[in-house]
Order: structure tokens, then sequence, then C-alpha cells
């Protein structure tokens, strides 16, 4: 919009004519629809702020009751006084705009017209007191937004636009009795107002707000209890409650009144806890997510499983693709397997170091390149990979230079010149012209300018002012991974395996993947790539040259789902009871068990086909026992922990628990009624999700209703004794195409997990098609059996409807008596290991 915008500096001196006491007496700011000006009131004796927006900027402008006023009367509808409002709207008549066709036209401007807050914006704060921010401003920043987006989520209002140049910080140095800063927020309403309305999302911009006041904090200098709370606003609202959009797995997300809450409760926990250095469990199921543990390597050590389903694949000598329901232990895993951890925790000595582990998390490349799309200038290309190789090639150098001077350190001393000047060369870099310039750090000090400057000129990608220079190209991470190799012996038969988190659209867009996805899907001898991304769906497999990657050629797609789906129940059980054992031991306050089994007591006799005989006359089965909790997981073990910690919690906290002398020390009604809960919570977070919420419930109760009515009224024959027929999958007979409705929906299924995608199976008619498993811990809220071997089966037409038409699929499909024995489902093949289908 700035080819609409008349030259601001016309406008000084000018008083605004349908309003002759205010003169426009300096420019504050310009943004993409108009100008802001501080203007003088000599009747009032006070400043004004005044925005000159263009008309034809505006939406709706002709219309007799135009749109934009609508939208920026919003802003005074809202009672904080942290909102700068609108005093006053006028009229600008007759604008100079002159065009090279006609040098004397005229344009209509609209002026908003606010209180004057004396004070720059954020953006402008920050630069200028880099290195000097505190953490209790930053806290008081946090503290002010949650408490502006509360009010706004009561009124079911937006910002739009929401960005550190909209905030205003106030100095209040005048004050006696009020902390010096106060933060007040512009422009609402403008961005929906205008037709360059930008609509973002106001959590994911607070979000990038706050890691730049972080930035600006000297870590090193800061108090340790300053420490733990930077480290927690880092690790939790930076990393989790401000940026995850998945209400099933955080119950805080787009919540500002439990964020609120939850950034009060810190400080307690820091008195309680004694800081970042000492991080403990403060009970055995605190840090339900790898991100809240942020850096406190000992417990997470303490925490990590080695009996983790999967492992072996995620280890192995190939580009890897892990997906898995949210919170199934990726993030653990990966920042598990990266050097930098085993050397805070004493595990990198040589003879245990197979690989060298670089980790690194997606958040990061999610504030450089927000909302990404590929830009029209072919210079700017490159930028994303120049940002992600000097990320991770710093990394690497920076864990790899700490390893080897401890182990290696005669050779380390002997090369280092070396193979830097073979990485300058590589990155066609030039070394600073100084002593000491071929050094491991001096190159990892260039690199993390090299990752700032992408960053910055991301900005302008779309200006073609603004140069760009040249950028790494995707064969450079590889080739300086060769250098050293090539160099250092110790590195011959240790490849490099780059374990990528998080790497999920929509946050890390489907454009931005395809343009990253040149370095990540390469294939060599030394360099391998663990991307996890939260399901299939969230993960591209192609790139910006139009290049197909293969699943088995290019990566493994490895479903951390289906791994626990079709495990033997022993390695699973195995693996649960490790995660229980560990966290029951690492609390900080003596727990009153150590182990699950005193805890749960074990039920190995539940029997899915006398399940089903109960549910079929109208008695619902009592669910308890760590078999049973082995059963419910699909993978999402902080779904397993909290519900352990649910049932603790009803059955009277640790203390009750320690008077309990009756095994198991959770009644199993107790375990009973919480698993049946905790399903119902998770349906009714799912709902909260925009857009296709009510849908995605909608869709997961009609099958669970159609499944119910099938053990209720069909016997299945797959097995002697005509058991009812339990279904918790859904298996089309023919692959299908669906419509982009349709598609849509079927891709939020996958995201959320609320089905598991298997293409494992052959249907009836032996077709390859894709069967969709029932997240297991919502089988009892539908009263369904844990058995895998019915399913409800489907045309491909049948398949569109149950998506976009549940309630119709439903009326068609749900029995309503028994069927006749010659009506029942037929025998299924055996698949290839003989078992039942």
């Amino acid at each position: 919009m700035r080819a609409n915008l008349p030259d601001r500096d016309w406008f000084i001196g000018k008083p605004l004519p349908t309003r002759p006491d205010l003169v426009m007496k300096e420019v504050v700011g310009s943004g993409n629809d108009g100008h802001v000006f501080r203007a003088h009131s000599q009747t009032l004796q006070r400043d004004f702020a005044c925005k000159i927006i263009p008309r034809e900027n505006l939406v709706g402008a002709s219309e007799d009751q135009p749109r934009w006023r609508a939208e920026v009367e919003k802003a005074n509808v809202l009672q904080s006084n942290v909102v700068v409002r609108f005093v006053d709207l006028k009229e600008w008549p007759d604008v100079p705009f002159p065009t090279p066709l006609d040098p004397n036209n005229r344009i209509h401007c609209v002026v908003l017209i606010s209180d004057f807050v004396l004070g720059g914006n954020l953006r402008d704060f920050v630069a200028r007191n880099r290195g000097e921010i505190t953490v209790p401003l930053v806290m008081q920043f946090l503290e002010t937004m949650l408490d502006l987006f509360n009010e706004m989520k009561a009124r079911s209002m937006t910002h739009g636009d929401f960005h550190s140049g909209n905030v205003i910080v106030e100095d209040r140095s005048y004050a006696l009795t009020a902390p010096r800063y106060a933060f007040r927020v512009t422009d609402f309403g403008v961005a929906s107002a205008t037709s360059d309305a930008r609509f973002k999302d106001d959590y994911q911009e607070l979000a990038a707000v706050l890691r730049s006041l972080l930035e600006g904090v000297n870590y090193q200098a800061a108090s340790p209890r300053d420490k733990f709370l930077f480290n927690a606003l880092n690790t939790q609202f930076l990393a989790r409650h401000l940026t995850e959009d998945d209400p099933t797995l955080d119950p805080l997300v787009k919540d500002p009144s439990r964020q609120f809450k939850r950034l009060h409760e810190l400080e307690g926990e820091f008195e309680k806890g004694g800081g970042e250095e000492s991080v403990k469990l403060l009970t055995p199921f605190d840090f339900l997510s790898c991100e809240q543990i942020g850096d406190a390597s000992s417990l997470l050590q303490a925490l990590y499983s080695h009996l983790f389903l999967g492992l072996p694949e995620v280890e192995s000598r190939n580009n890897v693709v892990v997906t898995g329901p949210r919170g199934c232990g990726k993030s653990m895993v990966f920042k598990s397997l990266s050097l930098r951890h085993r050397l805070r925790v004493n595990e990198a000595v040589p003879e245990k170091v197979s690989y060298i582990g670089v980790y690194y998390r997606c958040d990061d490349l999610y504030f450089a390149f927000p909302r990404y799309n590929l830009p029209t200038r072919a210079e700017a290309l490159d930028l994303p990979l120049h940002f992600m190789i000097a990320t991770l090639l710093s990394e690497l150098l920076e864990s790899l230079e700490q390893w080897a001077r401890c182990h290696f350190h005669d050779e380390f001393h002997r090369e280092e010149a070396r193979v830097v000047q073979k990485l300058w060369e590589v990155l066609r870099l030039d070394p600073p012209r100084q002593p000491g310039a071929d050094t491991f750090t001096t190159l990892c000090v260039q690199l993390q300018k090299q990752r700032k400057s992408a960053a910055d000129k991301h900005r302008f990608a779309h200006d073609a002012k603004r140069p760009i220079g040249e950028c790494f190209g995707a064969d450079v991470l590889q080739k300086s991974c060769g250098a050293l190799t090539e160099t250092f012996s110790f590195l011959k038969d240790r490849p490099f395996y780059f374990l990528i988190d998080d790497y999920s659209s929509p946050k890390v867009t489907k454009p931005l993947q395809e343009n990253l996805n040149r370095v990540f899907m390469q294939r060599t001898s030394f360099c391998f790539y663990k991307l996890s991304t939260e399901s299939p769906v969230s993960f591209s497999q192609s790139d910006i040259d139009q290049k197909i990657y293969v699943e088995k050629r290019e990566f493994i797609l490895h479903n951390l789902g289906l791994v626990y789906l079709h495990a033997e129940p022993q390695p699973k059980l195995d693996f649960i009871e490790d995660v229980f054992r560990r966290r029951l031991s690492a609390s900080a306050t003596a727990y009153p068990v150590k182990e699950l089994q005193d805890l749960l007591g074990s039920n190995p006799a539940q029997n899915s086909n006398e399940d089903a005989r109960q549910l079929r006359a109208g008695k619902k089965p009592k669910l308890w026992g760590k078999e049973t909790l082995c059963r419910l997981c699909s993978g999402d073990i902080h779904y397993v922990i909290g519900l352990v910690r649910n049932m603790a919690l009803m059955a009277g906290g640790a203390d009750k628990l320690a008077k309990t002398t009756i095994a198991p020390r959770v009644s199993p009604d107790i375990q009973n009624r919480a698993i049946r809960e905790e399903a119902g919570i998770f349906l009714k977070n799912l709902r909260s999700i925009p857009k296709h919420g009510d849908q995605l419930v909608n869709i997961v109760t009609a099958f669970g209703n159609v499944a119910h009515s099938y053990i209720k009224f069909r016997n299945s024959k797959n097995e002697g004794g005509n058991p009812p027929h339990q279904a918790s999958r859904i298996e089309p007979y023919e692959p299908f195409q669906l419509s982009e409705q349709a598609q849509k929906l079927y891709d939020e299924l996958l995201r959320y997990s609320v089905f598991i995608e298997d293409f494992r199976g052959k249907s009836r008619r032996g077709k390859v098609v894709p069967r969709l498993h029932l997240r297991r811990f919502l089988i009892p809220h539908f009263n369904l059996t844990f058995s895998t071997r019915d399913s409800v089966e489907l045309e491909p037409t049948e398949f569109e409807k149950f998506l976009v038409d549940p309630t119709g699929f439903e009326d068609k499909f749900r029995l309503r008596k028994l069927e006749p024995e010659n009506d029942s489902q037929i025998q299924l093949p055996l698949e290839p290991n003989g078992k039942g289908t």
C-alpha cells in the first residue's frame, strides 16, 4: 500500500482542515497503509496522535456504511487501560498525490485521532536497550498483554496486526507508586479496516515480541531467580503456551486466564525448587513435555528411557521422518541423542559415541521465517538455506570442539586451523584479518552473524531495492561435514545425525519445508537427517525444484503411533513401567510408591471378547491395571503420565496413598472413572480447535456410535464362538480420492491423531488402502474394546460421506437390531503373518 501514501512531509505544520485546532507537528512513523503524526491542539494544550490513511486503502470506502469504520470503532469497546483508544475520526480532503499522468492529482484521506502516548515503540526500545532488558520487565510485559488478551477473548475480539511496532513503551519515570514503564497497544482494528489487512494470529505475534525481549536480556549477568524465570518463559511460554495451537496437547492454548495464572506460579516454583541449576520433579507427574525441561540435562537424563519403542529405527543410518501423536517422546529422544546433551551428562566417552548428533528445534526457524511463502525474487530463494546451514554448522562445531578437546586434544590442536581454512573456502566467507581467525570459535561467531543476516534480509525479501548478496547453496552443509570427516581421524566412522525437531506444518509452512528439503533429503554416507513431525500430513514430500521424495528411497517414514499399535504387549509394558519407575524415583519429595504395579495393580486376565459381551448386555467393563494403561497408549506417553497423575489425585494424592495398605493403591473403581473421564476431556479440547473442531468431534462420535452398534447387533465370524463384532478402525474397500473439503478434514483427523493412519494392510478386495485406527484412549469413551480384529468397512463414497456428513453417515450405518446370521461380516483373509486382520 505504500504506493498510495502521499508525501508525509507535506503535512508538517498544517492544521487538520476538519479540525483546525490540530496542527501536525512531527512524523512519528509510517506503515503500509498510513502515516502517524504527533499533532498539537492549542485550544486544549495537549498532543494527539493522528494516523492519516488514504481512503483508497480502506475496506469498503465507497459503501454507505463503510466496513472499515466498524472495525476501527471496535477498539473503543475494550475497557483495558492498555488500549490506546480513538477519540475522534475526521476527514482530510484534497491531499496532494501527484502521478506521472496528473501532477495535480489529489486524494481523500481519513484521520484517526487518539491519545498521544509519550514514549517510543517497543521495537526501538529493545534495539536501544539490547543487553539491558531485565527479566522483571519481560514478566511485566507478558502479564500486561495476557490481561488485555483476556478481555479481547471475552469480547470475541482480535487485534490482527499485533507486533512490537504497535506496542508503545510509555515512560512513567515521574510516577512514585507504579513501575517506570507501562505498555500500551495501538492500531486496534486498523489492519482489518485496510485493504492490506494482515490478520495475523495474536498469540503467535505475542510470542515473537516476547522472543525479541528475551533476546535483549543479558542472561549471564542475571540472578539465579531471573535465570529461572527466563528459562521458564523461554521453554514454557515461548516454546509451548503461546505458539502451540493444539488444545488437546496443551490446555493453556489461547487461554490467557490460565496462562496468566501459570505466569504467577513461576516465582513460587523457584522458591520451592531452588532454581534451574537444581531442577527436579516436585511430583512424578511434572514436566509432561520435553520443552518444559529446558536445559536441565540431568533431569532429561533421569527421565529418558532407553527402552523407547522405535529407537533402533531412529538411530539407523538413514534419513528418517519420525511422526506420531504429540507427546509421544520424539523431542526427548532427539534431544537425548545429541552430542551436546551427552557431554552435559558425561556420556560422551568415545566408545559410547557412534555418531555425532546435532539437535535443532524449529521454533527458532518459525520466528525467523513466519508464515513463509516462496519469494518473488530468485536471489532471496536461498535465505532459509543460508539460515539453517549456518545454524546447524555452528551447533555442530561448538559441540564437536568441546568433545574433541576432551578426548582428542592433540589431534584437534594440530588440525583445527587446517580444517577451518577448508571451511572458510567451502562457505565462501572471508576470514577476519586478525591473528587466530582460523579457529572454531571465530568461525562460529561469523556463522551466528550469517544467521541473523539471513533472518533480517528475509523481512525485505520482496523489496527489489534491498540487496540479498550470496547465500549458501544446498550442498554447503554436506561439503562442510565432508571437510571435517576428511581432516579428523576420530570422525572417520562417525556420521553426523542432524536431529530436526518439530518440523511440522503449518508452523513450518509447506513452502518452507520444500525449500529446506533440498538439504534434508540429501543422501550421503556421512550425513543423515532425522525430522520429527506431528503427523504424516504435516510433512511435505517434495521440494521447490518439483522433486518428489519417495518413502523407502530418500527417507524412511517412522510412525510411532503405528509402532505402539503393532508392538507386542510386553515391550510396550516394559517401556511404560520404566518411564514411571524413573519418574517415581526422580521426584524431589519421596513418593510413597516406586513401581507402577504398586500404584495400579496388574489385570492381565481382561479379555476383549468378554468385554464385548458385557457391552452387548448393557454393562460397562471395569478398566484398570497396568496392562490396561498399556492398551490405552498410542505412543502418546504424555497422556499416560497425565492419566496416572489424575488417578493419584482422585485417590487423595501422595499423603493418602502413603497410608493405603490395600493393593493396588489406586482402586480399580477410581482407575476406571479416570480413564473414561479423560477421553471426554480430550474431545472437549478437540472441539475448541478453530474452524474444524466441532466437525472433528462429530466425525469421531459418528464412528464411535456406529462401531458400538456393531458390538450390540453384529457378530464376528473371524473367531470361533461368534463373538460380537469389535471394530476400532475404518477400512475402505478401495483407495479413495477425496473432495477438497473432505481432504482438509481427513488431514486434521491425522494431524491431531484422532485416527492413526496405517498403509500396511490390504482391504478385503486385495487393494492397498489406508486403515484408520481410532486413538486408543478414545476406545472406552465409545464403549468399544481394544481388539484389533474387526473393521468398519466402507466404499470410497461412504468414506467421503463419513467426513463431510457424519450425522447422515451415522443414520445410515448405525445398527438398531441384531443382524441375521447370514448378514454378518464374512471371513476376512489372513495377513502374511498368519494372524487375522
